[in-house]
C-alpha cells in the first residue's frame, strides 16, 4: 500500500494522525524474526500499534500529553502523538528495570541530550540509548537517514539496513533504516 503514495502523502498522514514510522507487515515480520521467541518490549512506543501487532508490552514516557508540550504543538498546528490504550506510562529506564528484556524495539525515539556534545541534540527527556544496549542483548533501533544522523550510538558497534519496505512521514529524501546493537552476537539477516 505505501508503495503507490508519495512521501508528501504520508508526510500528511503521518502529521494529521501523529505518527512517525508506519508498521508495515514486512517490519512485523522482521521484528518477529528478530525476537524469536525471546523477552520483548518497544519503548517510546506511542499509538501501541507496532507493539500490539508483535504482541510485546508497549511503554511511553506519554511526554506529549503534557499541557505545555501539547500548547506548542497546537502553536505549529501539530497534533500530539494519540497513546494507545495498551502504552504503559514507564521510561525507557523504567521499562527496561519492570520486563528485564532480552530485545528493546524503538522507532523514532529521541535520545538524550548530554550538555558534552551539544552537537548531536537530543532531547532532556530523550533515552539514554547507550545503557540499553548494555542492558539488553539487542536494541533495534528503527528512524530516518537523516533525522537521526547524530545520535551518540552511532560510535558503537552496530549494523544497519535500509529496506524497501520501510516507511515513514520524513520527506527529506533520505532512507528509513534498521539498526541493530547487539551486546554478544552480530546481526545476521
Amino acid at each position: 500500500m505505501f508503495e503507490e503514495t508519495t512521501a508528501q502523502e504520508r508526510l500528511m498522514f503521518g502529521v494529521r494522525q501523529g505518527i512517525y514510522s508506519f508498521p508495515t507487515d514486512e517490519l512485523c515480520e522482521f521484528l518477529r524474526s528478530r525476537i524469536d521467541g525471546r523477552i520483548a518490549i518497544e519503548i517510546g512506543s506511542g499509538h501501541g500499534i507496532l507493539a500490539e501487532a508483535l504482541a510485546i508490552p508497549a511503554t511511553d514516557n506519554r511526554q506529549q500529553e503534557d499541557p505545555e508540550l501539547r500548547a506548542d504543538y497546537g502553536q505549529i498546528g501539530q497534533p500530539t502523538v494519540p497513546y494507545g490504550k495498551n502504552v504503559e506510562t514507564l521510561d525507557a529506564d523504567a521499562a527496561v528495570r519492570k520486563y528485564r528484556p532480552n530485545v528493546v524495539i524503538a522507532c523514532w525515539v529521541t535520545h538524550r541530550f548530554d550538555p558534552a556534545q551539544p552537537h548531536a541534540g537530543g532531547s532532556v527527556t530523550g533515552v539514554d540509548e547507550a545503557s540499553l544496549i548494555e542492558a539488553c542483548d539487542e536494541y533495534i533501533f528503527i528512524g530516518n537517514e537523516r533525522v537521526h544522523a547524530h545520535k551518540p550510538i552511532w560510535k558503537m558497534p552496530h549494523e544497519k539496513l535500509t529496506p524497501s519496505w520501510l516507511y515513514s512521514r520524513a520527506v527529506n529524501g533520505s532512507r528509513e533504516f534498521i539498526a541493530t546493537w547487539r551486546l554478544r552476537q552480530s546481526l545476521s539477516v
